[in-house]
C-alpha cells in the first residue's frame, strides 16, 4: 500500500492552460490516509500553486466537506456548503448522467439520454425531482438558499474527487450565477476525463492525484474511506466557524 501525504509537491505540471496537478501524487492509488489528510495536503498545494488562496472556500455536500474544513482551516478562509445532486441512471444510485444545482438549473448528458430513451420532457421531470432533494438538504445543512455573501468573491469549490466532473461543472456554474468574482476548482483526485470537462467551466483547477484508465474511482485515493452523513459534514460547517472566531485575550 502506497502512502505518499506527508511528502510536499516538487513538481507542478500544467494541462490545458488552467490545470495544475501534481506529478508526486498523480498516476497512483491509496494516496491519501483519509479525507482530512488530503484537504491539508491540498491546502499547501493551493498556496504553492497560487499564492494568495481567495476568498472563501465552499465544499460539494457531503464528501466534499471535510476535506474543505481542512482546506479552510490551513487557509484562514470562511467555509460554506453547496448540495449539488447527480441526476442517476436508474440502476444506481452512485454514476449519473446529470446534476442539479440549488437554484433548480441542471445539466445533462444528452447523448445518455437518448440511450436511456429518455425525451427532454422525462429529464425534466427526473431534474425536477431531484431538485426537491437538493432544496431540502440545503436547507438542513445551511439553514438558507441565499449565498449572496459569495458575490464578488474569489471562491475555492472543494470535492473529495472528480470522476465524471458533472456535479462539478453545475457547481461552478452555480458558483458564477451567484455572483463569484473568480471561480478555483481544488480536488484531492480527479480522472482525466472529469478534469478536461471541469477545466473548461473554471479560471484554475487544482488537482493533487490525477489519473487515467477505464475503471477511476475516487475512493481508490483513499485508504479510509466512508459516506460522510449530513451530520458529520454539518459538525465540520461548526469547527470552521469556530476556528475563524476571534480569540479573546486574557
Amino acid at each position: 500500500m502506497l502512502v505518499v501525504a506527508g511528502m510536499a509537491c516538487s513538481s507542478v505540471e500544467v494541462a490545458l492552460g488552467n490545470t495544475y496537478y501534481c506529478e508526486d501524487y498523480s498516476w497512483r492509488f491509496s494516496v491519501f490516509r483519509d479525507r482530512v489528510e488530503a484537504g491539508g495536503v491540498l491546502a499547501r498545494f493551493i498556496s504553492q500553486v497560487l499564492g494568495a488562496p481567495g476568498d472563501a472556500v465552499v465544499g460539494l455536500a457531503a464528501g466534499g466537506v471535510p476535506v474543505a474544513y481542512a482546506v479552510s482551516r490551513e487557509l484562514g478562509l470562511p467555509l460554506d456548503v453547496v448540495v449539488v445532486k447527480k441526476i442517476t441512471y436508474p440502476w444506481t444510485t452512485e454514476a449519473g448522467y446529470g446534476a442539479v444545482a440549488p437554484d433548480g438549473l441542471y445539466e445533462f448528458d444528452r447523448e445518455a439520454a437518448m440511450r436511456l430513451g429518455y425525451g427532454r420532457e422525462v429529464v425534466e421531470r427526473e431534474a425536477s425531482r431531484v431538485y426537491e432533494y437538493v432544496v431540502s438538504r440545503t436547507l438542513k445543512l445551511r439553514g438558507s438558499l441565499d449565498y449572496s455573501w459569495l458575490a464578488g468573491r474569489s471562491v475555492i469549490l472543494v470535492d473529495d474527487g472528480i470522476a465524471t466532473g458533472y456535479t462539478m461543472v453545475v457547481a461552478a456554474r452555480f458558483m458564477k450565477r451567484v455572483g463569484a468574482r473568480e471561480v478555483v476548482v481544488a480536488t484531492p483526485t480527479s480522472s482525466i476525463d472529469g478534469a478536461v470537462m471541469v477545466a473548461r467551466e473554471v479560471d484554475k483547477l487544482l488537482v493533487l492525484n490525477l489519473r487515467g484508465g477505464p475503471f477511476y474511482a475516487v475512493a481508490d485515493a483513499y485508504i479510509e474511506w466512508h459516506d460522510v452523513s449530513d451530520e458529520e459534514a454539518i459538525e465540520y460547517l461548526r469547527m470552521a466557524k469556530e476556528h475563524l472566531k476571534p480569540q479573546t485575550r486574557v
